[in-house]
């Protein structure tokens, strides 16, 4: 009796400890329990960005989710198998483009405005000098004074005249080239674009980010790549971080960011 006993209680111990080692491999496989290590991987020199202000950037992006959870879930480590490459091709390309032509149009925008102030003061010069000549020959003729000082504003009027139409012809030609570049954007973007995409397959995880203009939107696609790693999917709130467009700047968790991340990492 005291041997069976005995073999009982060898086989209760063995059971605990087995529970035990289920319940940590649980606890270390389970989602946001330790810190995801992520690295800068391969960067195209082209995107004209260092490692080291692209280590920050990814700081600041994996922080947000850091601060919404209020513990690390996202961490650099230099040697982490999840490696973040920046790939340029023709999405970063068109990016930078699109960029171009908005600058260029924001150009264009303030010539048109200056061309058009120089156009009111020559309609404003013209009528004041009609106006002068008028009036001295309602009252019989001018003196020699008056003919020279109306003689050199005339000229002063005609050249404002040449250099304002010189102007127009100069920002006409400006619009058409403006107009053929823009025409092209839109052929090659008539196509949606990722900016990024996170993969986990048999070869393991890595982020690839193909295009982006600005720190804002580097840490927004960076944010929505690394919500893919701790385990967010898409949401349809088109502000929120995880939404599938990632078109919107802003840079705070909505309550569609919040909640996918309570499912996910619990409280």
């Amino acid at each position: 009796m005291k041997g069976e006993a005995f073999r009982w209680s060898i086989l209760g111990i063995s059971l605990i400890v087995a529970g035990s080692g289920l319940y940590y491999q649980y606890q270390n496989t389970r989602p946001c329990v330790h810190p995801i290590p992520y690295a800068i991987g391969a960067v195209d020199g082209r995107f004209g960005i260092t490692k080291a202000a692209l280590i920050d950037n990814a700081e600041a992006a994996a922080g947000i989710w850091n601060k919404a959870a209020g513990k690390t879930l996202l961490t650099y480590d230099p040697n982490a198998e999840l490696k973040i490459s920046f790939i340029y091709d023709e999405r970063e390309a068109n990016a930078k483009l699109g960029s171009k032509i908005l600058l260029r149009q924001a150009d264009l925008d303030s010539a048109r405005a200056a061309l058009d102030a120089a156009q009111a003061q020559l309609v404003r010069e013209q009528a004041a000098y009609n106006q002068t000549v008028k009036t001295i020959n309602s009252r019989g003729g001018a003196t020699r004074s008056e003919v020279r000082a109306l003689t050199e504003q005339q000229a002063s009027l005609k050249q404002l005249a040449v250099s304002i139409n010189t102007r127009v012809d100069s920002y006409n030609a400006s619009v058409v080239a403006l107009n053929a570049v823009a025409k092209e954007y839109n052929k090659s973007t008539g196509h949606t674009f990722e900016q990024g995409e996170y993969i986990r397959d048999s070869a393991g995880e890595r982020i690839n980010i193909f295009e982006f203009i600005g720190t804002t939107q580097l840490e927004r696609v960076l944010a929505h790549e690394f919500g893919h790693a701790i385990g967010l999917d898409h949401n349809n709130d088109p502000h929120s971080i995880m939404f599938a467009q990632n078109e919107s700047g802003n840079l705070i968790p909505t309550q569609s960011d919040l909640s996918a991340l309570r499912a996910v990492c619990g409280t």
